[in-house]
């Protein structure tokens, strides 16, 4: 009774998934990142429906589709990896990027001649590793998995951490991404604790993973559709606007009032500066500021006061008795100094030291 109960319940994770990959792939607001999170969920939502498909023995009057999830989760960390890139570098996706796939690839490999198979032999195969006759290679993809999986999901803090470090701003800091990576790893943990366990002789259960997985599901859900950051803060650090571009000679009066505000009242001396605020202040709405920027000056709403604070410090750098480095970058709008750090060498290509050093010999 208990399994048809967890049947039950990918069930409704599944259709949930498929739910989610629909709104996120064809909402008027998309982007990249969602078209990649689209794919994700719904591969997901296809392994879990395979988990019922053994489970309820619907394998056995419908062979034909035994090994088509078995290397699905070989997939899911490059479908992270380009997710969190998404948004912390909004860098598109390149063929080369097949690269984050190789572990799936191999995988479909090693499967394809079972895949291939008649339906007798198929169901003679499950037989096989039901009585603990698996192939060699399934031993080492259930090591691999694991690993590969922790590898990309180290790799996807350290961007992450990286692009809080680069963003001067605590409303672009994403932190409902950082939720969703610990998350990942709790559940990679978890499948760790699965593959030792048995070098322990200490019976465990993979459902556990699958219901972490479903649970996984619907935060996503909860994520992707009440969290307008996924559907804006990407628009903000440069996303084209299609239809709703403003007029050129508009776009051009915009950018001056923008100017002339910034240079008069110095908005961006203070850390906490938001587009919400400068929009209030001019009298322009957000997504017209937005626009102009990306379309006039190549450059996110955090690019466009950082570039007004770097100016600020390395005219002052420039000075013979400058302040110390600290109090410089507090005084001209960073918070902290290793985002000013980070940030002067985005712009500079050098640390502040080092500009210090070349402008004052």
């Amino acid at each position: 009774m208990s399994e048809h109960i967890i049947s039950l319940l990918f069930f409704a994770a599944a259709m949930q998934g498929f739910l989610l990959a629909g709104v996120l792939g064809f909402h008027k607001r998309n982007i990249q990142a969602n078209h990649i999170l689209a794919v994700w969920v719904a591969l997901l939502s296809v392994d879990l429906l395979g988990q019922i498909y053994y489970a309820e023995n619907i394998f056995k009057q419908f062979p034909h589709f035994i090994g088509l999830t078995n290397f699905l989760p070989l997939s899911y960390g490059g479908f992270l990896f380009l997710y969190v890139r998404s948004f912390t570098r909004n860098q598109p996706i390149r063929w080369q990027d097949g690269i984050h796939f190789l572990g799936f690839f191999a995988g479909i490999a090693l499967n394809l001649p079972q895949f291939l198979q008649s339906s007798a032999a198929k169901l003679l195969f499950v037989e096989g590793i039901m009585a603990d006759q698996a192939p060699w290679y399934f031993e080492v993809v259930d090591w691999f998995m694991p690993i590969y999986a922790t590898a990309y999901g180290i790799g996807c803090s350290v961007l992450l951490w990286r692009y809080r470090q680069s963003v001067d701003n605590t409303r672009l800091r994403l932190k409902w991404l950082q939720t969703l990576l610990v998350i990942n790893m709790i559940i990679w943990l978890v499948v760790w604790v699965c593959t030792l366990a048995p070098l322990l002789h200490i019976e465990t259960n993979d459902k556990l993973v699958y219901l972490l997985v479903s649970l996984f599901i619907y935060i996503m859900g909860y994520v992707s559709l009440r969290q307008p950051e996924i559907f804006v803060a990407a628009k903000e650090n440069g996303v084209k606007y299609g239809e709703n571009r403003l007029p050129d000679d508009l776009r051009e009066q915009i950018l001056a009032e923008l100017e002339q505000y910034m240079r008069e009242h110095l908005p961006w001396r203070a850390s906490s500066f938001t587009l919400a605020q400068l929009a209030e202040k001019t009298g322009i709405a957000s997504h017209h500021i937005s626009q102009v920027l990306n379309d006039h000056r190549g450059q996110s709403f955090n690019d466009y006061l950082n570039q007004f604070r770097i100016n600020a410090v390395c005219q002052r750098l420039r000075e013979p008795h400058s302040q110390n480095l600290l109090d410089l970058a507090l005084d001209c709008g960073f918070s902290s100094k290793s985002s000013f750090n980070a940030i002067f060498k985005k712009h500079t290509n050098q640390t502040p030291s080092e500009y210090r050093k070349q402008v004052q010999i």
